[in-house]
């Protein structure tokens, strides 16, 4: 059983659950570094994405390409997951867990007539490592549509992680002026609260994260310290709010701008 090792990283520990099935030990926190994770941003759907929140076939066939495997999602209608899962050696699926909204979780096979998943959490956490739930308890635990993930074998290729950061360093400049925008201006505070993760988690949720993985102390405190503010911010019964109030655009400039030049030494 692999656990997760970073925050919000249940699909890439789920991730390293299925390789290992498939006879390759690694580990969420490995599959993060090795595919470049903390130098990559996306801008999809409206949102802006970093870390974790990176976690479809895109971003993970950038560790699996070079060994020999690529990820097939396949959005499965409710009632036809169960079959569909019958026919998977293994396969990765969201299922909304007890306490923990939805999460990645890990197919293995039947057992006694109930689906067996591994549960993809923390190795400390107090929740099982394995889930047997019956048809209609899986059933219970789906969305309308599900996203199901299932390894498929090909012959390895390199995967374009350069050409993802620097990508990335475009999708940044754009981050940064929708952020330092968005801070100065006067805004309904419940239109901030809506932008928490479309638009802050990237740099001061995920961001934090990718930092802790990196080992980047300084620039981790920096955005720290800036999430502190915000979220301060975002707490006051204020019917409208201007963060440049709460947080220092300075050092929210100074970090983005740091955050930049670890992608070019990354790309170097």
């Amino acid at each position: 059983m692999k656990y997760m090792t970073f925050n919000s990283s249940c699909s890439y520990a789920g991730l390293a659950n299925m390789l290992a099935l498939h006879g390759i030990d690694t580990t969420d926190r490995e599959i993060a570094l090795d595919m470049g994770l903390p130098y990559l941003f996306a801008h999809e759907d409206g949102a802006y994405l970093a870390g974790p929140s990176l976690q479809s076939a895109k971003w993970f066939d950038l560790y699996l390409n070079p060994r020999g495997f690529s990820l097939q999602e396949t959005p499965v209608e409710k009632e036809k997951v169960p079959q569909f899962l019958r026919e998977q050696t293994c396969a990765m699926l969201g299922l909304f867990v007890a306490n923990a909204g939805k999460h990645a979780v890990v197919f293995t096979g039947m057992e006694n007539d109930h689906f067996c998943f591994l549960n993809n959490k923390w190795e400390q956490e107090p929740s099982p490592d394995t889930l047997l739930l019956t048809e209609e308890e899986l059933l219970s635990r789906l969305d309308d549509t599900c996203m199901v993930a299932v390894l498929q074998p090909i012959s390895p290729r390199p995967a374009p992680i350069q050409k993802r950061m620097a990508q990335s360093l475009t999708i940044l400049t754009q981050y940064r002026q929708v952020l330092l925008d968005t801070c100065i201006q006067s805004q309904p505070t419940a239109e901030l609260r809506a932008l928490l993760n479309p638009l802050f988690r990237a740099l001061l949720l995920d961001g934090i994260t990718m930092m802790e993985l990196l080992g980047n102390k300084a620039l981790q405190a920096k955005l720290t310290a800036l999430q502190r503010g915000f979220l301060t911010a975002l707490r006051s019964q204020e019917s409208e709010l201007r963060l440049a109030d709460h947080l220092s655009i300075e050092e929210l400039d100074s970090a983005l701008d740091e955050y930049r030049q670890l992608i070019e030494a990354a790309m170097a």
